[in-house]
């Protein structure tokens, strides 16, 4: 997590522009019970594979409860102004998730229900435009969710639990697993940045860590290192020059050592690297 500078602009329609933010716990917290069990009670007709079909693998879903009427699909966000947006049905009939979105009060656009099914995974991605930096934010309430749901923004795993909220830099590569046996369940909010979500920044913090030896992230890292240290298991990788066989090796050298990640860990590495090495050129 990283603080709000003390210079803004206003921009619109987008809103104030507040630099240095990555992810952070806001001040608000929520009792999820009830909220919950309004979305259980919705017809499952209404949820919608997401549309970004290439990036998840078939179990990521979406839910409109605050659309633009003018969005080709009620789960599209599309760049107009809060007015633009109406509430939907489903959002009348889930008052505890209004009083919810109420008490923070901000000048909301589009809201979504975000369910990942068990097993399931959005793989890594970014959402163009959608940061505090250029006055637009998005903010995660996890109704549903548990330690082996793993949420990284950048390379950190972001300790998201029931009924904190987060606002999360989704500009950034970011990626989502569900490795427990339940869905995990977010009330996911965009809205422009004015002065009371400023003032949140400025209260918000890091949130409190999870533990991490299952992370298949973490566990990556260190078989990175072990790599590193293995003349054998490097030279193995190395001579390795077609990147499916490359990630395919990798992972199964990975479950050899003892170390469990997936094909997507070293993909995201490999994007890292690429990334490093064009942005080292970018003056």
């Amino acid at each position: 997590m990283t603080s709000p500078e003390s210079s803004l602009s206003y921009l619109q329609p987008q809103g104030l522009m507040v630099q240095g933010m990555r992810t952070a716990r806001l001040p608000w917290r929520f009792d999820t019970a009830a909220a919950l069990a309004e979305v259980n009670a919705l017809p499952a007709s209404l949820w919608r594979t997401h549309f970004n079909e290439g990036r998840h693998d078939g179990g990521w879903q979406a839910l409109a409860l605050r659309s633009a009427p003018e969005a080709p699909i009620d789960i599209v966000p599309i760049d107009v102004a809060a007015s633009g947006y109406a509430n939907t049905p489903a959002l009348e009939q889930c008052p505890t998730l209004c009083a919810m979105l109420d008490t923070m009060a901000l000048p909301w656009k589009s809201v979504r229900l975000m369910q990942l099914l068990p097993g399931c995974e959005i793989k890594e991605h970014t959402d163009a435009g959608v940061c505090a930096a250029r006055g637009e934010a998005r903010l995660h309430v996890p109704l549903q969710t548990g330690e082996q749901v793993f949420f990284h923004v950048d390379g950190e795993r972001i300790p998201l639990r029931v009924g904190e909220c987060w606002y999360v830099d989704v500009s950034l590569p970011h990626r989502v697993r569900n490795r427990g046996s339940q869905p995990r369940v977010h009330l996911v909010a965009d809205t422009s940045v004015d002065m009371r979500l400023f003032e949140a920044f400025r209260a918000s913090d890091g949130g409190d860590p999870l533990p991490d030896p299952s992370d298949p992230w973490s566990q990556f890292i260190r078989f990175r290192d072990f790599v590193g240290a293995d003349a054998e298991y490097s030279a193995r990788l190395s001579a390795i020059t077609n990147t499916t066989e490359f990630v395919h090796e990798s992972v199964r050298m990975g479950l050899d050592a003892g170390f469990q990640f997936d094909a997507s860990d070293v993909e995201s590495a490999l994007k890292a690297g690429r990334r490093a090495w064009v942005e080292q050129w970018i003056l």
